[in-house]
């Protein structure tokens, strides 16, 4: 810790000669007793009396001010070098990247801030004075000691040795209980941090008792954990104090036979038993100190292990920037994997043009959300480069790069202000006027004028105030003020209702000419007048060029659109229909005859869905089925230990629950939307009506689920055979 307070030298030198002259002072009082009784009371001298006393007096004034200049100079001291720490600290958590935030929690970084700075400020403030202090006033009363009798002094350093054995042994034990209790601290601040930021699925899956239950479970962890530290450092206090009562009556004893055969006066007995209750407590106050000092220790450990940490995305040594426009972006055999997982990129290069609008598809978990992250530079590829102007982005410096390159991503984050404030930020010179055009721009200022404070309106819980279309359209606001020359939107239309997408969509196709526009999309209605599009599959661009291109290709483009296609849904979103053509290109559907394909068209009801919303949860009897118009949803299957793992992603065109149109069978897994979405329905009861008057229709569709219940089955054992075993 020293690094933090050594360039504050005058205040420690001005301390540590405050701390020697209040341990000076509180030797030499037990001392005068010596003199006191022997050269004053016994021969009854009044002028050694007033000298002597007036020393005293002296001392102690001299003392008193010494203490309170020290308790200045540590003031000073604690306060600038604690907050170097929580600054260097803060500074070191801001220049990390995401692969930092996905290793650490929020209560993990909080309680780095809190708990452990607080440790570390104790442990400065109080114990390390405290323990130079009683250093001190130990090695002086030593020194006094040997001078008054060497003899019982050197019986008392024997007899203190029992003072330091103990705390040492028990040393081990109190570390790594402080180990456990802080990391105990750490999970509860976690689910504090989930609890409050889920309130809402919570509230909505009815999971108040589950939640509770993890609750309960991490505080009886804390209690039993800081139970075992309590007992811990109770022992390592109490050791010494009883050695020091046993060293206490040994002194007496020995004190007693020196005085009576008159090796020893009883004034220096006096002085000297005053002396070793002065030091034998200093003793003492030092063994009560270990405790807080492992504490310390453990946190300042835990606060290095954060400091020690470099960031994956490292500022150049020596920076470099760009100059808008930029006249291209390109990736060059760019490879990638997140941790050490497989690579969600393998040897992707494609080039884009400065002024062009260009879009990366793809089916979800292909890899484009993670190569338009790379073009952020939120993450530095394992192999190839990413440049711009020719330039490789680990050469540009941050600044620079956010100034020309802004990303908007489908999770906004909005700072607890106003809306203004959240679109401004640290933009200077911005009127009114300009809000008011990014708002609109946006397709946000509808939502401004519904809003009783307008702009004004304050923004609580990082956003969850407003919906996930109102966060969205503010992000793209607030990116248009700032106005960059490379704009990068991902999945910006996902949480927009069919008006706001085409609002959105002629905002990027009148940027084009003089931004340079990638978006990353699954809805391909939304890019049919990019000027190059990029298929990706399995993370490899598989497909480039323009739309009308890609679907003479007839390859991975055409499926993706195929998919999408043959669905019709009103500009309000409340009224979706599927034609027949479509709905034969189903897997389910394909030996279904033509006429009844179009009455079955026709059954379908249109189901809305918010963001957060489970359209079917597993266990639960399945009678429903659904293809999916617009929206993103994950499939979620329960686990042995911990919650819900995502298993799959449904996009626009996917469907699920077929097999409930047929078997009364539980769902086998929770289907959650991730955004607002649009669904067609249908229930096994009004399927079953209509198809039951083909029996030729009826035996092929019976063929059909049991083929797929079979493979349902096969892959579920599947899964089974290569989760890990638990004892």
């Amino acid at each position: 810790m020293l690094k933090y307070f050594s360039a504050y030298r005058g205040l420690i030198a001005l301390l540590l000669i405050c701390l020697l002259i209040d341990a000076a002072y509180a030797v030499a009082a037990p001392l005068s007793l010596k003199y006191l009784v022997d050269e004053a009371f016994v021969p009854k001298d009044g002028g050694v009396f007033a000298l002597i006393l007036s020393l005293l007096i002296g001392a102690g004034l001299l003392s008193i001010a010494a203490s309170l200049t020290g308790d200045y100079a540590l003031g000073r001291l604690v306060g600038q070098g604690v907050a170097k720490l929580r600054l260097d600290l803060f500074e070191r958590v801001q220049r990390q990247s995401i692969s930092f935030y996905q290793r650490y929690g929020t209560g993990d970084l909080v309680s780095r801030f809190t708990t452990d700075t607080a440790s570390v400020e104790r442990t400065v403030g109080a114990t390390v004075p405290l323990l130079f202090a009683q250093t001190l006033s130990v090695a002086l009363g030593l020194v006094m000691l040997f001078t008054l009798d060497w003899r019982l002094t050197l019986v008392m350093i024997a007899g203190a040795s029992l003072m330091i054995v103990g705390p040492k042994l028990l040393q081990g034990r109190a570390e790594e209980g402080q180990q456990r209790f802080k990391t105990s601290q750490e999970r509860f601040m976690n689910a504090i941090d989930e609890t409050v930021k889920g309130h809402k699925t919570i509230r909505s899956l009815h999971q108040q008792a589950r939640v509770g239950d993890l609750a309960a479970r991490l505080v009886g962890e804390m209690l039993r954990s800081g139970l075992r530290l309590r007992l811990v450092t109770s022992w390592m206090e109490r050791l010494p104090l009883v050695s020091l009562m046993i060293l206490n009556g040994l002194m007496i004893g020995i004190g007693g036979y020196l005085i009576f055969r008159g090796d020893l006066t009883i004034g220096g007995f006096m002085a000297f038993f005053t002396l070793f209750m002065t030091v034998g407590q200093s003793a003492t106050n030092l063994t009560y100190l270990i405790p807080g000092i492992i504490e310390a220790r453990v946190s300042f450990a835990r606060i290095g292990e954060i400091m020690a940490r470099e960031s994956e995305v490292p500022e150049p040594a020596e920076p470099r920037s760009l100059a808008a426009p930029i006249r291209g972006i390109a990736m060059e055999s760019v490879t990638f994997g997140y941790g050490e997982g497989g690579d969600q990129l393998r040897g992707v290069s494609l080039a884009i043009e400065g002024g062009s609008y260009t879009a990366f598809v793809g089916a979800s978990g292909s890899g484009k959300s993670t190569a338009l992250q790379l073009l952020a530079r939120l993450y530095d590829p394992r192999q190839g480069r990413v440049a711009m102007d020719g330039v490789d982005l680990r050469e540009i410096g941050e600044r620079w790069l956010r100034e020309l390159a802004l990303l908007v991503g489908q999770d906004t984050f909005l700072f607890n202000t106003t809306v203004r404030d959240n679109l401004l930020l640290d933009r200077q010179g911005l009127t009114d006027a300009d809000v008011t055009d990014a708002a609109r721009r946006a397709g946000l200022q509808e939502a401004v004028d519904r809003w009783p404070e307008g702009l004004d309106t304050t923004v609580r819980h990082e956003g969850a105030s407003f919906s996930g279309g109102e966060r969205q359209r503010i992000a793209l606001a607030r990116a248009l003020l700032r106005d960059p020359d490379v704009l990068l939107l991902d999945e910006v239309t996902a949480a927009l209702d069919t008006v706001s997408e085409a609002r959105v969509n002629e905002l990027v196709l009148s940027l084009r000419g003089r931004k340079t526009v990638v978006s990353v999309t699954h809805r391909l209605s939304s890019v049919v007048e990019a000027d190059s599009i990029y298929v990706f599959d399995r993370g490899e661009v598989v497909e480039s060029g323009t739309h009308e291109q890609l679907l003479g290709l007839g390859g991975a483009y055409a499926r993706l659109w195929d998919k999408q296609q043959g669905f019709s849904l009103s500009e309000d979103g409340l009224h979706a229909e599927v034609g027949a053509d479509r709905l034969g290109r189903l897997p389910f559907f394909e030996d279904v005859e033509p006429r009844l394909l179009e009455s079955l068209a026709g059954l379908f009801s249109t189901r809305p869905c918010a963001e957060g919303e489970d359209i079917v949860r597993e266990g639960e009897e399945g009678h429903t089925f659904y293809i999916i118009v617009r929206g993103k949803f994950e499939v979620l299957k329960e686990q042995p230990v911990g919650e819900a793992r995502r298993v799959a992603t449904l996009q626009d065109g996917d469907y699920f629950g077929e097999i409930a149109l047929m078997r009364e069978v539980p769902r086998t897994a929770t289907v959650r939307a991730l955004g607002p979405g649009v669904l067609l329905s249908m229930r096994r009861e009004v399927f079953r009506r209509l198809v039951e008057s083909s029996p030729a229709t009826m035996a092929a569709l019976e063929r059909t689920m049991a083929g797929r219940l079979q493979a349902s089955a096969t892959a579920e054992d599947g899964r089974l055979r290569r989760a890990p075993k638990r004892g």
